[in-house]
């Protein structure tokens, strides 16, 4: 048995080594205040333990914060953990042997693959013929084959759907198993699309509004300029010039600017500009006939396509061409001698316009008319095809025995993998029941159920190791994913159970002589926090094994200590620190925790500002003050304490706090309360720790003397 540490030393223990009046029993408490050296006196522990050469690391048991990743965790793995062997009653069954005969039961991989490359080739068969009716059928009608990546069966259904909707246009199959596909009518349609379209030249509204203007006009006052096909000839020629040329034409001299400003005045004459506008109407007329003759070439085309309804139409349109001509004939008449009046009939004009445009789209509308009804009459006989194509293949004999035999061979499939996955899974189960592994995740699964935990640890698929899961969604999780209380009952879970040879916690593994846990509740709540303080004190009965517990809660080491002051097997120590050194104190006497931590904060208020510099506990006292206030200021008011954001204003009237150097005193107590025991962060103010735990036994003392100066003593 280790009864103390020789010459230890690291971080805050320098060369300690326990004095004769402190050492090491069977069972053993340690209690100390983060940072006071606890973690570091359970490696001197297990270090010195292992001085000893008749001793293994399998000796022992550590169980400390790195516990999971040091212990538990598989490497290179992403939450998995290690198995734990531990035999808790089998029955005689002979497990092997069954496997054996399950095995046998398995159908083989290669003649489940036969059977599929079976049905396969059915399939492709029936796709081929099906194809075949379609392709015979659709004849030279523009018919699509349903999509090749559609299985037989779904294209047999599209094929029924086509039946369907042909019975709605045909309803007796006799009559339609007859239809054949053809493209006649859409040629029809072909040829209708490529009809060039009619259309007309237009005369401008208002080219016809001025000519009849000019119609009317009176151009009897005669001045001598040339010819409006003369005077556009010498403008043209005038382009060539710039002012100081010679005549381009014959050399002479040329006035360049007098020739440019009477072509401008010719041009600005009346006569001029009516000749000008009458050319442009009659150069309109023109492009009219020109149209005319154009829509007359394509008279034969349209009424072969069409009909012959439509040939009176273009009759109608050439007949206009001798009106036209007329027009044209005095529309140049007038040109040429623009003083004599002519009568033009715009009239006449207007009614020809409109004729040659009713004709053009009495011809358009037929035309388009035909084109629907083509459409119409290639849509049903598309679907009446399609029908028939659906209706011979639903009929053909060859594929519906495919398809029962395809059917009959999937059956056979699906019970094959069935039986294979069913017998599979019972191989599982029994070589899970034959895993040394399996009964312990079992074990370790239902205490968490009990504990109302919502985990379960059950058997990875190598059967040797575990994974973690969700009871409620049964999802995989890794350690990652698992709160940091529930992770430490977890890790402390499997360290407990696997000291243990059996499942009533009995024997302990005979190999097992030294057990170190290094503060087993850490982030827990209250119910968990019972659930281990029994397991501790479990480990604290075995006779067998010197055992250490080290906590930093002083209710903790209070319950698993209580009544042991006069056991000779038990030994209760305090870690303490002085001037940044560590070292054991024995702890002969135990106060209740509220006490002791009165004592604590009271000793600490008296310290003076540079006390404080030397103070390393001082980031552990808010959580301490807050535990004295909610303990005493509960008391005082009958309920529990609520640190909200109301808490102050209730202090505040039930002390009749009114002066403000009060409130903000007050105001600093409970943010240190309430805050700073939360977290530990760059923000924290030793001054402002101290400064609120000498208000808070001011406080106490102002307000419940009497108690003040019995928990002062």
């Amino acid at each position: 048995m280790l009864i103390k540490l020789n010459n230890f030393t690291l971080k805050s223990f320098v060369g300690y080594t326990n004095p004769n009046e402190i050492l090491f029993r069977p069972k053993n408490i340690l209690f100390g205040y983060n940072g006071k050296g606890k973690s570091s006196i359970a490696i001197g522990i297990r270090d010195e333990f292992l001085k000893d050469t008749t001793k293994k690391a399998e000796n022992l048991r550590i169980f400390d914060k790195d516990y999971i990743s040091n212990s538990l965790l598989l490497e290179n793995s992403d939450g998995k953990i290690k198995g734990v062997e531990a035999s808790f009653g089998k029955g005689g069954v002979d497990i092997e042997n069954k496997i054996k005969e399950l095995e046998k039961l398995i159908i083989k991989e290669d003649e489940i693959e036969k059977l599929e490359t079976s049905i396969s080739k059915l399939r492709k068969e029936t796709r081929t013929e099906i194809d075949k009716i379609h392709d015979r059928r659709k004849g030279e009608a523009n018919i699509q084959k349903k999509s090749k990546d559609e299985s037989a069966e779904r294209v047999i259904e599209l094929y029924k759907k086509d039946y369907l909707d042909a019975k709605k246009i045909e309803a007796d199959d006799e009559k339609l198993i007859k239809i054949n596909g053809d493209n006649a009518i859409e040629k029809q349609i072909a040829q209708n699309e490529n009809l060039k379209p009619l259309y007309i030249s237009k005369i401008q509204t208002t080219l016809i509004e001025e000519a009849q203007v000019l119609f009317k006009e009176n151009f009897s006052v005669v001045i001598s300029i040339p010819e409006f096909e003369v005077v556009q000839w010498i403008e043209s020629g005038l382009k060539l010039h710039k002012d100081g040329d010679n005549c381009k034409f014959c050399e002479g001299k040329l006035d360049f600017l007098d020739v440019k400003s009477k072509i401008a005045e010719f041009k600005e004459n009346k006569r001029h500009k009516a000749t000008e506008k009458l050319k442009q109407f009659k150069e309109q007329f023109q492009s009219l006939l020109e149209s005319i003759k154009t829509i007359e070439k394509e008279s034969k085309t349209y009424t072969t396509n069409i009909g012959n309804e439509i040939e009176q139409h273009f009759s109608a349109i050439s007949e206009k061409k001798k009106t036209i001509d007329s027009l044209i004939t005095l529309c140049q008449s007038k040109i040429d001698n623009i003083e004599v009046q002519e009568n033009f009939n715009f009239d006449l004009l207007t009614k020809t316009l409109k004729e040659i445009e009713e004709s053009i789209l009495t011809i358009s509308t037929t035309k388009n008319e035909q084109l629907l009804g083509l459409i119409k009459k290639q849509n049903n006989l598309t679907t009446l095809v399609k029908g028939a194509i659906g209706l011979e293949i639903l009929k053909s004999v060859t594929i519906k025995d495919k398809q029962k035999e395809v059917k009959d061979k999937e059956i056979d499939l699906k019970e094959k993998r069935e039986n294979n996955k069913k017998k599979k899974q019972e191989i599982q189960n029994l070589k899970q029941q034959k895993s040394l592994t399996k009964d312990f995740a079992d074990f370790v699964s239902q205490i968490l159920n009990d504990i109302n935990i919502s985990l379960k640890v059950v058997l990875d698929t190598d059967n040797k190791n575990y994974i973690i899961k969700s009871t409620n969604e049964n999802a995989t999780l890794t350690i990652k994913d698992i709160s940091e209380g529930e992770k430490n009952l977890l890790a402390l879970l499997f360290f407990y159970y696997e000291l243990f040879a059996d499942n009533k916690q009995q024997q302990v593994k005979p190999e097992i002589e030294l057990i170190i846990v290094d503060d087993p509740i850490s982030s827990m709540d209250d119910s968990n926090k019972f659930y281990i303080l029994e397991l501790m004190k479990n480990l604290l009965d075995l006779t067998n094994q010197q055992i250490f517990v080290l906590t930093h809660s002083w209710d903790d080491f209070c319950k698993l200590s209580y009544r042991k002051e006069n056991n000779a097997d038990f030994a209760t120590f305090e870690l303490r620190k002085k001037n940044g050194v560590s070292e054991l104190v024995k702890l002969s006497s135990k106060e209740k925790p509220y006490k002791y931590l009165f004592k604590e904060i009271f000793a600490f208020s008296q310290k003076s500002e540079e006390e404080l510099k030397t103070e390393c506990q001082i980031y552990h006292y808010p959580n301490v003050m807050r535990r004295i206030f909610e303990e005493w200021y509960g008391f005082k008011v009958g309920r529990d304490v609520n640190f909200t954001s109301n808490l102050q204003k209730q202090v505040e009237s039930h002390f009749d706090i009114t002066s403000n150097n009060e409130k903000t005193k007050l105001g600093l107590l409970i943010k240190v309360c309430n805050i700073l025991s939360h977290s530990i962060n760059g923000s924290m103010n030793p001054q402002e720790i101290h400064q609120s735990a000498k208000y808070m036994m001011r406080l106490i003392k102002d307000k419940d003397k009497l108690h003040f100066d019995n928990m002062k003593q």
